[in-house]
């Protein structure tokens, strides 16, 4: 049993590693300009919006219609998708607000690569046969293996909608009553008062005037309030465009397309069944998306070297116009934060995960005989927190200093990313316990 485990340990060691050097190679083409700024975030957008839309089309629309699908037993990933940033949020909340902690140890906490990173692992695990057992070796490891990367899929697609929709807002928690970060109510309140008090000077000073109606200032009134809702739709508009993004639309398409006989039946059946779109242009989007993984990846290491060297002349400035809800926790990373982010990750998310995974294949029979669910299950809120919280923090109004810090903190998180083989392994031996 200890040599199992040992090699157990040292495939998930070096499938972690190839992750890291992956992502070191951005980082070296960044460093030696083979790959500009510019260049690095138009191939990020196209990975966003071209290579992850394909790969969900392409395998999520195929799996739906499987005579052997299982996606109607996915509820528990789902629940567990949404329930764990909830409960990293929970967590930490406290410590930003009554320690301290920089805001944007939030959308950090909440939001892991559930991306990249987790696809290529399973991918490197599987290549060293750590996850036979889990996926199968023979004929149906393939299928057993695609399985695997679409429950990773539709974990990742939950994580992506929660980061458009609550992660700027995270940003913008303070740390006290006190903080300039004011609620919309308060700004509200704050300037009814302040229209009461300035109609009330205005009546006093001028009450002998017959000449000068009060309702004077009710046209201004009335156009601030035309003003605030056409804000507050412009604001809702946004957020609708934010979650109707290509890869949530993928989605939708590959749940029509796969739960539609027809459909299906052109896009992923063979010529001979009458597929005819199969062979040419479902292939091609295969061949697109394909190369997610490995190029978001490589981005990820270009990005985190420029947000690294970059300085303050090289940034670009946020206008005077933009609300700022920065202060000064922002600017730095300290040991603590950091502690507790690694501790959350790499520690206490996936021990809660493994547990929960253990008691409910050991007393009911909630996650049916799928392994390759369990073992999605039990390492999605496992890893570094994702990339994108960087952009978050660009578009927020942080300081550059507080960009800095991030850059920072995701590089290193990222260096410490080999400590995942020890949550990875645990999750393998509760899932093989039970086969």
């Amino acid at each position: 049993m200890s040599t199992s485990l040992g090699i157990t340990l040292l495939s998930s060691f070096q499938s972690s590693l190839s992750v890291l050097l992956t992502l070191s190679y951005g980082l070296v083409a960044a460093k030696y300009k083979l790959l500009s700024p510019a260049a690095s975030s138009q191939v990020a957008r196209l990975c966003i919006q071209l290579f992850l839309p394909a790969l969900l089309f392409t395998s999520l629309g195929s799996e739906l219609g499987s005579s052997d699908s299982d996606f109607s037993k996915i509820w528990p990933l789902l629940i567990w998708s949404l329930t764990y940033p909830t409960l990293c949020l929970s967590l930490t909340y406290p410590l930003v607000r009554y320690l301290h902690f920089p805001t944007w140890c939030l959308p950090a906490a909440a939001f892991n690569n559930a991306t990249s990173l987790p696809l290529l692992l399973i991918q490197a695990l599987a290549s060293t046969g750590a996850l036979d057992r889990i996926v199968g070796s023979d004929s149906s490891q393939s299928q057993n293996l695609q399985r695997l990367r679409n429950y990773l899929l539709m974990n990742a697609m939950v994580s992506n909608a929660l980061t458009f929709t609550i992660g700027p807002r995270l940003l913008r928690l303070s740390h006290s009553p006190k903080s300039t970060s004011m609620t919309l109510d308060e700004e509200s309140l704050r300037d009814a008062r302040a229209r009461t008090d300035d109609a009330t000077r205005f009546s006093l000073a001028d009450s002998s005037d017959e000449r000068q109606p009060l309702l004077a200032r009710h046209p201004i009134s009335s156009s601030n309030s035309i003003q605030s809702n056409f804000s507050r739709f412009r604001a809702s508009f946004h957020s609708l465009e934010c979650l109707l993004n290509p890869p949530l639309v993928a989605v939708v398409l590959a749940i029509s397309v796969g739960r539609t006989e027809i459909l299906r039946r052109i896009f992923f059946e063979t010529p001979e069944r009458g597929g005819i779109l199969n062979a040419w242009l479902t292939k091609s989007m295969e061949n697109v998306g394909g190369v997610f993984s490995t190029v978001q990846l490589f981005v990820v290491g270009s990005k985190l070297y420029e947000g690294l060297m970059a300085t303050p002349s090289e940034k670009t400035a946020i206008p005077d116009s933009e609300p700022s809800f920065d202060i000064p926790q922002n600017s730095k990373l300290t040991l603590v934060p950091f502690l507790w982010l690694v501790f959350l990750r790499f520690l206490l998310m996936p021990t809660l995960a493994t547990s929960a995974v253990y008691i409910l294949l050991s007393r009911t029979s909630l996650l049916g005989q799928d392994p390759t669910l369990w073992f999605a299950i039990a390492i999605v809120a496992t890893g570094p927190p994702a990339s994108r919280i960087a952009a978050l923090v660009d578009l927020s109004g942080l300081s550059e200093k507080a960009q800095h810090s991030v850059a920072r903190l995701l590089a290193g998180f990222y260096l410490i990313t080999p400590l995942i083989s020890f949550p990875i392994v645990a999750a393998i031996v509760v899932c093989e316990r039970f086969l």
